[in-house]
């Protein structure tokens, strides 16, 4: 496997990876949200260990389902408002998931980012 193509796999949406589909939207969205995680975290969305293979999202889900995701962001981001992180790396959860149906639209993702980042007084305005 050359090291372009193994660089690239952490980004390819489980049914790319099988060439069952086509490439759509929800693909792309795969791939953003391993972006978001990577950025976040400051981790490859593979890393290959002597033993085993760590998979970002999944590493990431193990992490938010304890309770200490939170100890998985990049220590480089300095401070950040933890109200805002926790929902993104959700939504980057969301956008990786192993079943396309279950991922959101580009269209929902920029809304979902929009109202994270919006204060919380506005938030509540709005409804």
């Amino acid at each position: 496997m050359s090291n372009r193509f193994q660089s690239a796999l952490g980004y390819v949406a489980p049914e790319l990876a099988c060439q069952s589909l086509r490439v759509n939207e929800k693909c792309d969205v795969y791939g953003f949200g391993v972006l978001i995680l990577e950025i976040v975290t400051g981790r490859r969305p593979i890393e290959y260990g002597e033993d085993n293979v760590l998979i970002l999202n999944e590493q990431v889900k193990i992490m938010l389902e304890e309770g200490n995701v939170l100890e998985y962001v990049d220590e480089s981001m300095g401070e950040y408002p933890e109200d805002e992180v926790l929902p993104v790396l959700k939504l980057a959860l969301v956008c990786t998931s192993q079943i396309p149906s279950s991922r959101p639209s580009m269209t929902e993702v920029v809304q979902i980012l929009q109202v994270i980042k919006t204060p919380i007084p506005h938030r509540m305005e709005a409804y």
